[in-house]
């Protein structure tokens, strides 16, 4: 800036003497626009390489508390706020800001959501119960409830919560219907298991567990589990098959092998364990035997996703 100065003031001194009006104004113009071009420059490069850029979370975090100290007595800007805090993890913020607006409108619906998630996270199931129960017995009975992610979220986290306070038995109706509206959360499948694995439901619980792992092949803790239940349930031959699909989860191919074929010789009619070889002869490009091994297990059970995701993929390799 202080250059652009300088060379201002000297262009100053050698023309101002000039006795023509019109000179004077072209010059005065060519000064205003070099002083305009210097700033807009200075501004930039202050901009571009000084001024600290805002992530998405901020700026959306702000816009949302702006609204709300334009406007405090508005509830329902006061939970779109909680909601916001709740997307970005700041749950303390979340639950004072939602036990606010349902202090003074316990009718405000969002509010019950909040609240129960945000209680959930930050340790308190047992506080969660109860707003996520009302908020669930609000929305279940409505026309469809497998696009209402909010009850779905409202339904797992209430499931969680009975989890987490050691009552299986009040975890499974909220996490049955969690899987039942949203029919892909391999998540919500995996904690019905544990739900019925709570209470001995163990061909329950592997069923759910299958299920999870039809739309996560490598879902090493619904693997675990299952082998749990497996073992628990009389069956450890098949838990053998579940260690061997946690093997290949963490990449142990040949410890996996060793389980998965063992199983396949006690249960050859089982599809899940062919289907857990095939992953694993090719995950260790054996391409020859990952197809036969899918194919075994579309034999076995025309429905098995993963086989037969994996006969496509294995012979694209194969032709090429």
């Amino acid at each position: 800036m202080q250059k652009i100065r300088d060379f201002v003031n000297s262009f100053v001194q050698k023309y101002l003497s000039s006795s023509r009006q019109v000179t004077r104004i072209i010059i005065y113009a060519v000064i205003a626009l070099l002083l305009v071009v210097g700033s807009f420059a200075g501004y930039y490069w202050f901009d571009r390489f000084y001024s600290p850029q805002q992530s998405v979370e901020q700026i959306t975090v702000a816009q949302a508390e702006q609204a709300v100290q334009a406007n405090p007595t508005d509830l329902k800007t006061r939970l779109i706020l909680a909601e916001t805090y709740l997307v970005y993890g700041r749950y303390e913020d979340a639950l004072s800001h939602a036990t606010q607006v349902f202090t003074q409108d316990p009718t405000l619906q969002g509010a019950w959501l909040v609240m129960g998630v945000a209680n959930y996270f930050i340790g308190k199931p047992a506080d969660a119960i109860t707003p996520l129960t009302n908020y669930v017995d609000a929305f279940k009975d409505e026309e469809m409830p497998g696009l209402d992610k909010k009850l779905q979220e409202a339904s797992y986290y209430l499931g969680l919560s009975y989890l987490n306070l050691d009552q299986p038995d009040k975890a499974i109706l909220p996490l049955e219907q969690t899987v039942g509206w949203s029919q892909l959360d391999a998540d919500a499948m995996y904690k019905l298991g544990l739900a019925y694995a709570g209470v001995k439901r163990y061909e329950d619980a592997v069923n759910m567990y299958a299920k999870a792992i039809s739309f996560v092949p490598n879902f090493a803790e619904a693997y675990q589990a299952m082998a749990d239940a497996y073992d628990l349930g009389g069956k450890p031959e098949l838990g053998d098959y579940a260690r061997g699909m946690l093997a290949y989860s963490k990449k142990d191919y040949p410890a996996a092998l060793k389980l998965l074929l063992k199983s396949a010789k006690a249960f050859p009619d089982y599809a899940p364990i062919f289907a857990g070889l095939g992953l694993t002869y090719e995950a260790q490009n054996d391409l020859v035997n990952a197809k036969v091994s899918f194919e075994t297990a579309v034999t076995l059970d025309p429905n098995n996703y993963t086989a037969k995701r994996g006969i496509e993929r294995v012979a694209a390799l194969l032709n090429k």
